[in-house]
């Protein structure tokens, strides 16, 4: 059996599970999310479906498309090259661009985790990508309900941090993940609640561009684990 067909039977063994499972299955101590040596869009986390990248404020921006390079000591790391203008509108869009894979066969429960560790590094191009730029690593959880009662497709908990122009791993504690303060309805049950509920995981990139600006940008990263 070749590689592809082993995993091929082991996701249609994972089709027959529960629609909320625990990872904790795979591996109690830790768990490689992807590390994209195999020079494809395939992570290696089997409750997960293949990356995408897409581009942001605006959503119709064509300027982006995703592919592999030399990664932090490593064969692969996976990245997304973008090219985003923000509408001399006088208002700031917050534009820019990201990568994001999503669960097969519903949500996943991530508490048994503590921490998400990644490497990640920007290469600004021109025009520059300004030095205020942030990277949100965003955990979804659209199965949760909100406290409210009202109908909520969209929560999520995110993390921000700085990219640098090199290489940086980040160890970042699950606990200290929280809703965006742009998110009006709250999440019943709060944190803990999405991450027992995780069914997508997106890392995009902010731009920070002031209101008629323009920038260029390729945004990489690699060796995503859950610790």
């Amino acid at each position: 059996m070749t590689a592809r067909a082993a995993r091929i039977a082991l996701l249609l063994v994972a089709a027959t599970a529960p629609a909320c499972f625990d990872v904790r299955s795979v591996d109690p101590g830790g768990v490689l999310i992807d590390d994209f040596d195999d020079g494809d869009f395939v992570p290696t986390m089997l409750e997960l479906d293949a990356w995408q990248c897409y581009a942001f404020n605006p959503r119709t921006n064509p300027n982006y498309h995703c592919d592999h390079d030399e990664g932090f000591a490593s064969p692969y790391s996976l990245f997304v090259d973008f090219y985003v203008e923000d509408t001399p509108d006088d208002t700031q869009q917050f534009g820019g661009a990201g990568l994001t894979t999503s669960t097969m066969n519903g949500p996943i429960d991530l508490t048994p985790y503590r921490d998400l560790i990644l490497s990640l590094r920007l290469r600004s191009g021109t025009p520059a990508i300004p030095s205020e730029a942030v990277v949100y690593i965003e955990l979804y959880c659209r199965t949760v309900p909100s406290e409210s009662g009202a109908a909520v497709s969209d929560f999520y908990i995110v993390q921000p941090v700085t990219p640098t122009g090199d290489w940086s791993t980040l160890r970042l504690a699950l606990t200290n993940w929280g809703p965006p303060p742009w998110q009006t309805e709250h999440i019943k049950g709060g944190t803990q609640a999405c991450l027992r509920a995780v069914d997508s995981i997106s890392i995009s990139l902010a731009a920070q561009l002031k209101d008629g600006q323009a920038g260029r940008g390729t945004f990489f990263i690699d060796n995503l684990r859950l610790q």
